[in-house]
């Protein structure tokens, strides 16, 4: 499996060159970085995840062949394996995206923040960075954590 991230990683780091910046706005390849390499770990165990990165390695394959002329048929597909692949990963591997936790924790934090600003200070723009700072601590340790 090794030699397949390996290989998907080179035409990654192509696209990312200073020729296809553009590119690779949109096709999104430091998220897809980061998807190879949790299949990759998670390749050993689940065959889903084994069949996700020879398509994600056809696929590269693919777009650096034709890496001059991409269009929209292909960022569509390229979309939808990405789309398929985060599904697959969330479903059967209860995995997150990034920033699930910083986020869903803050905002509890500034909810808690404008309750207790309210309640405890009778001053509701004392709580609310309160809440948002602890928020923000406690998601930013628990995504850590994770």
């Amino acid at each position: 499996m090794k030699e397949h991230v390996d290989e998907i990683n080179r035409v990654i780091k192509v696209l990312k060159g200073e020729n296809y910046k553009k590119i690779s706005l949109v096709l999104n390849l430091d998220k897809c970085a980061r998807l190879v390499e949790k299949l990759d770990s998670l390749a050993t165990t689940c065959k889903e995840c084994e069949q996700f990165l020879l398509e994600f390695k056809e696929h590269f394959i693919h777009l650096n062949a034709n890496k001059d002329k991409i269009d929209k048929i292909m960022v569509k597909k390229h979309k939808q394996l990405l789309y398929q692949t985060e599904l697959h990963l969330k479903k059967k591997h209860k995995s997150v995206p990034e920033g699930y936790y910083f986020g869903t924790y803050m905002s509890l934090g500034m909810s808690l923040g404008i309750i207790f600003g309210l309640t405890l200070f009778d001053n509701i723009a004392l709580g609310l960075p309160i809440g948002l700072s602890i928020g923000i601590a406690i998601g930013d340790w628990i995504g850590l954590r994770c």
